[in-house]
């Protein structure tokens, strides 16, 4: 027995009636290696709907890792209350921590330990029902401090732990007597099953015309059963292909990328392409080669917190399209590489991987491209990551549940652009950097510093790109600070975003953005100054700044910021200069969290003067901080940057490389 081990059976000694609870991919095998004396063991699929009369002593819920924890915060909301309370996670290192929240009775003791076995045990002064720490567990799992998805609510069969959604309390896993159940106050807006339901179950509470407190009954939304391949090809490959068009990818349920998204990706990364292959003898199972040995992917849960981290030591993984217990379990596990940052290639999709996946997501896998240009390589993950995300991550599948069944679902956010600018002869090219903006709901807050801005010209933007646009103006002598809070005074977005009038902007920078602040969780997300053309020198540099990942500053003319957050630090500080840096400081000594996405879709100018921020030319083209360096001006092909906009020291384009 290991001391970890130990730690934990002396914590289970002292419960005389012990209901331990395995999440959908532990077995029971597991639990006896960690647990000495289980006491009662029952499976999450299995638990029935109401607890039981006589609640235990303690109640101990066994899951993969924080993934499979965030899957199941739902289905545990049935289980029973108790002073003694513990989570194992087998393939983690990293034990969600608890302080107890406002309503629990006091916590007694916590005891938290990462290895060899990963575990939490709470005691308390009273009972506490098990979905309520398993939903703090998961919540305090991730950077955000709400853990809500949104509306619809959904009812999701217990029998099908594949379509249970991530961090999601809200949500009624049960029988199929039970999610249709209509007696209650507060059933959910949408049942969604999956063919173990059958005709009867799903009449049943149908009687009632409407509910007495939703108004009208819960929305339907019924897919076919889980296809195995045997399934597949006895139906016909035709038949099956139609089937699953004929869902539109609605039964893969969503990704959780909360923690299936891009941070920890390498830019770097020495590994080989290896080939994504089946496992023969696991049918479950898939296989890819790293230097420390396979990694075993079991499709019918996707990649886990270990898998991930070790996939990325490679320069990608190639698809096949071969293994899996069949179409949606494999389509799955390539969304999930793909949020990742995992990058891909991919042989010719088949029909049923075509009829599951967004064209935008094969278009970014498709061929075996090179790997071995970092540069073409990150290009290639970003694409692929933003089909997925966009796509098919647990919020997306939410959304288009919703859109499919009629019912409410989440609002866009709406994004202000705090634009301020001194130098009327850049109105026009900052506006175009706005107005490209795609897939993403503005408004543009337009404050000019000393001057009057061209009417003509905001007519023309409000017009072309169907722009709200609001313009303020303050004395030149105002503080740059002063003018910027001006602006945010008069937005009515929900999340504000600075953008400089003399930087380039690809059109899914925004979109990116909010993808970013959506997996992280963070206060300001932003990008670093990763791509920067020097004017002075005709000259366009790519920084070694770290992305994807938790830093203290990221660029100035990149910062989206939630309204909550903005108005908590006071807004912006009443500086004449480095009023970015203020903030950002502002913030981080609040408690917040300041994240940066990639750069590829902005491009920071460097003029000879009139920056807020100077540290001279010789900053931005110093070896020691950049990667790379080109003659003239080369921004990634992720800006698709226009050639009315091309700045007029480097008239045409070229592709020579300065020497390094």
């Amino acid at each position: 027995m290991t001391a970890a081990t130990g730690r934990l059976a002396d914590l289970l000694d002292r419960v005389d009636r012990l209901l331990v609870v395995r999440g959908p991919s532990v077995t029971q095998q597991e639990v006896l290696g960690v647990c000495v004396r289980p006491g009662l063991q029952v499976g999450l699929s299995d638990v029935p709907g109401r607890p039981p009369p006589d609640a235990p002593d303690g109640v101990l819920l066994v899951v993969r890792d924080r993934m499979e924890l965030r899957r199941v915060v739902g289905a545990c909301q049935s289980l029973p209350g108790s002073p003694r309370l513990g989570c194992v996670l087998l393939d983690s290192d990293r034990p969600p921590l608890t302080a107890g929240r406002p309503g629990w009775p006091a916590v007694l003791s916590v005891v938290a330990e990462s290895s060899p076995v990963c575990f939490t045990f709470v005691e308390l002064a009273a009972p506490l029902r098990m979905g309520h720490l398993t939903a703090d567990l998961a919540r305090r799992s991730t950077p955000r401090h709400l853990m809500s998805p949104g509306w619809p609510v959904l009812a999701l069969d217990r029998g099908s732990p594949q379509m249970w959604t991530p961090g999601d309390p809200l949500s009624v896993v049960g029988r199929p007597e039970e999610i249709h159940d209509l007696s209650g106050d507060y059933p959910a807006d949408v049942v969604v099953t999956d063919g173990s339901c059958g005709a009867r179950d799903q009449a049943q509470g149908r009687s009632a015309r409407e509910h007495h407190v939703l108004g009208s009954l819960p929305r339907a939304l019924h897919l076919a059963a889980p296809m195995t391949w045997s399934d597949y090809h006895e139906q016909g490959a035709e038949r099956s292909d139609r089937q699953l068009a004929a869902e539109q990818g609605l039964a893969l349920g969503g990704v959780d990328s909360q923690l299936v998204n891009p941070q920890g990706f390498r830019r770097r990364a020495a590994g080989p392409v290896h080939a994504l292959t089946a496992v023969p003898e696991a049918p479950h199972l898939c296989r890819v080669e790293c230097d420390d040995g396979p990694v075993l992917v079991d499709t019918r849960h996707g990649p886990g917190e270990r898998d991930l981290t070790r996939l990325r030591t490679l320069r990608g993984v190639h698809v096949d399209w071969q293994g899996a217990t069949g179409p949606r379990d494999y389509a799955r596990l390539v969304v999930a590489l793909a949020m990742a940052g995992v990058p891909l290639t991919c042989d010719p999709a088949p029909t049923w991987a075509r009829a599951q996946l967004h064209p935008d997501l094969l278009a970014a896998t498709a061929g075996r491209t090179d790997l071995d240009d970092p540069m073409a390589r990150e290009v290639r993950s970003i694409l692929a990551r933003r089909a997925a995300l966009t796509r098919h991550s647990a919020d997306a599948w939410r959304r288009r549940v919703a859109e499919a069944t009629g019912a409410a679902g989440p609002a866009a956010p709406r994004v202000s652009v705090l634009l301020p600018t001194r130098r009327p002869d850049l109105l026009g090219f900052a506006l175009r950097q706005v107005a490209r903006q795609r897939g993403v709901e503005l408004e543009l807050v337009l404050a000019t510093h000393g001057h009057e801005p061209d009417q003509r010209l905001l007519a023309e933007v409000r017009e072309s790109a169907s722009l709200q646009v609001t313009a303020v103006t303050a004395p030149a002598d105002e503080p740059f600070g002063s003018l910027l809070n001006l602006a945010a005074g008069a937005a009515t977005g929900d999340l504000l975003l600075k953008m400089d009038d003399d930087d380039w902007y690809g059109p899914h920078f925004v979109a990116d953005l909010l993808l970013a602040r959506g997996y992280s969780g963070a206060d300001v997300t932003g990008t670093p100054p990763e791509f920067t053309y020097v004017e002075a020198l005709d000259l366009t540099v790519r920084r070694k700044d770290a992305t994807e990942s938790f830093r203290p500053v990221v660029a100035g003319g990149t910062m989206l910021v939630t309204r909550e957050c903005l108005t908590a630090v006071g807004g912006f500080r009443r500086m004449r200069r480095y009023v970015d840096a203020g903030l950002l400081q502002g913030v981080l000594a609040a408690g917040g969290s300041v994240y940066r996405t990639h750069g590829h879709s902005y491009l920071l100018r460097r003029g000879g003067s009139g920056h807020t921020w100077d540290p001279g030319l010789g900053y931005f083209v110093s070896r020691s901080r950049t990667a790379e360096q080109w003659r003239g001006f080369r921004p990634s092909v992720l800006l698709e940057a226009d050639d009315a906009d091309r700045p007029a020291a480097s008239a045409q384009p070229t592709r020579e490389r300065s020497v390094r």
